[in-house]
């Protein structure tokens, strides 16, 4: 098993990855990415919302509308990755704080 984590904690430093990636979910567990856009088409069904950026930061992510100024709509990463793969105990979490796109799935 040491051997095993000391193959991905190398691996993880040959892509430039933190080493907390590698720590983050049981071993066990299968990781995915999240589509933010088909969360705000599966959360705000029928409004036409685009996920966008807001602040740059993992909860920066918002549902925004052009069409009638309504306010931003939050996201819930955990029920979109639920939705995504299918898996009810499906939950999100993300690498950095600072990125935005550190956002996956562990299910």
């Amino acid at each position: 098993m040491q051997a095993r984590r000391a193959a991905v904690m190398a691996a993880g430093a040959l892509l430039g990855i933190t080493g907390a990636v590698a720590s983050t979910s049981p071993a066990s567990a299968a990781t995915g990415s999240v589509s933010m856009q088909a969360a705000c088409d599966n959360q705000y069904p029928g409004q036409g919302r685009v996920a966008r950026i807001r602040t740059w930061n993992a909860f920066g992510w918002k549902c925004v509308t052009g069409v009638v100024p309504v306010a931003d709509g939050p996201i819930d990463v955990s029920r979109q990755c639920r939705t995504q793969y299918r898996n009810p105990s499906a939950y999100s979490a993300y690498r950095n704080y600072s990125d935005p796109y550190s956002w996956y799935c562990v299910f």
